[in-house]
């Protein structure tokens, strides 16, 4: 013990046997005083722990240097978990036991070292095993064969703000990103996963190891933090390059609206301007800590709305909405949040009814707190070149008035010619309908997605 520590001169004529049956017994609660007249220590010793040597253990040694460790001794009563760890004689290095004290790991030179090994080698594993299941090529997909959608998909993740040369797409959830992909964190991955599942976009083996489940085989378990390789053919077998397949997506989606794209067009338009309504119910429910949770219901009376108000038109109705719902939780009418929260979409609807009723609108601003997606600024500025109509028209009448006029009334007077003319559902484009007339209304009935739609004469012709 005395080689690696010196002993005090005041315990000098002690043996090492003695001086482990005074810390003993002193730990045992006997008076330090006692102890210093019993074994004759100078009376100028106020404390024991002072003058006796550190603890050699005769058990530990330290990894790095062979040599024994030690520990200060420790007042009676201290609790373990406060208690030193051994250290070495001749390093930093510290005898960490796990569960005990607050460091849960030695801190020294060498320690750190190793640490920096095991964390090299287990990433170094880890991307093996993701090479393993996302590193073999598959076959490019034909660019013809891609929907509408997934172009306009596909074009938005393009457009990520990445450096021009790099043959990967940043993830969802980038800072070079400004935009969210789609108005809601749920349709954001839906797409994603569906150009996935497809064969359309391949992990980039670069991606953030965080973002798959090593305990499963690397599978996905965060698309936003995935990194994409676009995998798409522009000529058959052979993979484009990004910026070739950026051109050829932007070329084809500004040009002329395509009739084959009619069904995905209605669809998406709706789909944007729904959640996008939805997504505000939800902060403005916030604003007054509620958490809102009639999302069916909501979803069923925003597409019912969409067919003659605008996204603008239906911040305001939210707004009342929510509104009236926190003065109905602050009266005491009713049973609680969940209650209160769940007459918006009652409220919504019938505010609508009155602005039909009376023919009245009121319109709002966008909230940056819901930002416009990257998919609603490509639809309405690159496709359909009108800015703004996402946002400040009735989808269900832009549809009507404007577009199918715009876009797709010589298809349909093809139709008539080539004896082809079919009625389709305004809702989802299914022509699985019923139909019925009189004088002055036709009346449909979509088996599909069971919308009644009424279409009434603009003048009644006198026989």
């Amino acid at each position: 013990m005395s080689q690696y520590f010196p002993w005090a001169p005041e315990i000098r004529h002690l043996t090492e046997q003695q001086v482990e049956e005074i810390y003993q017994r002193y730990l045992n609660g006997e008076k330090s005083t006692a102890l210093i007249s019993e074994f004759n220590i100078p009376g100028n010793v106020r404390s024991l722990l002072r003058v006796l040597p550190p603890i050699i253990s005769n058990d530990l040694t330290c990894p790095y240097c062979e040599l024994p460790m030690w520990v200060r001794r420790h007042p009676r009563y201290t609790p373990g978990s406060l208690r030193e760890p051994f250290k070495c004689v001749s390093c930093d290095h510290r005898h960490i036991v796990v569960g005990h004290g607050r460091q849960t790991r030695c801190s020294c030179t060498e320690c750190y070292r190793v640490r920096q090994l095991e964390i090299a080698e287990q990433a170094h594993r880890e991307r093996r095993e993701l090479e393993q299941r996302y590193g073999a090529p598959s076959p490019p997909v034909p660019f013809a064969s891609l929907s509408f959608v997934q172009k306009l998909v596909l074009l938005a993740l393009l457009d990520d703000g990445s450096a021009t040369g790099d043959e990967s797409i940043a993830p969802l959830d980038a800072t070079s990103r400004g935009e969210p992909l789609s108005p809601s964190i749920e349709s954001s991955r839906e797409l994603v996963k569906d150009l996935h599942e497809h064969g359309v976009l391949s992990v980039d083996l670069e991606s953030d190891i965080r973002a798959f489940d090593r305990s499963s085989g690397c599978l996905i378990n965060n698309f936003f933090a995935v990194g994409w390789i676009p995998n798409v053919a522009l000529e058959p077998g052979l993979r484009c390059s990004r910026d070739s397949l950026y051109t050829a997506l932007y070329n084809e989606l500004s040009a002329s609206v395509q009739p084959v794209w009619k069904s995905e067009l209605y669809a998406l338009m709706f789909r944007l301007a729904r959640e996008e309504s939805l997504q505000y119910i939800h902060v403005l429910a916030n604003e007054v800590n509620f958490v809102f949770s009639a999302e069916g219901s909501a979803k069923t009376v925003i597409g019912q709305l969409l067919q003659n108000f605008s996204v603008s038109h239906i911040y305001y109705f939210a707004r009342l909405a929510v509104k009236n719902a926190a003065h109905f939780y602050a009266t005491g009418n009713s049973k609680g949040r969940t209650h209160a929260s769940n007459t918006i979409p009652r409220n919504m609807l019938r505010t609508s009814q009155d602005a039909l009723a009376r023919n009245w609108r009121k319109t709002a601003y966008r909230d940056s707190r819901v930002p416009q997606s990257a998919l609603q600024r490509l639809l309405y500025d690159v496709v359909l070149k009108d800015s703004g109509a996402g946002f400040s028209n009735s989808p269900g009448l832009y549809w009507r008035d404007e577009l199918v006029p715009r876009f797709f009334s010589t298809a349909m007077a093809r139709d008539v010619l080539t004896g082809h003319l079919q009625l389709f559902c305004r809702e989802c484009d299914s022509s699985n309908i019923d139909a019925s007339m009189d004088k002055m209304t036709v009346q449909t009935m979509c088996y599909d997605c069971a919308t009644v739609s009424k279409f009434q004469a603009t003048e009644d012709l006198i026989d």
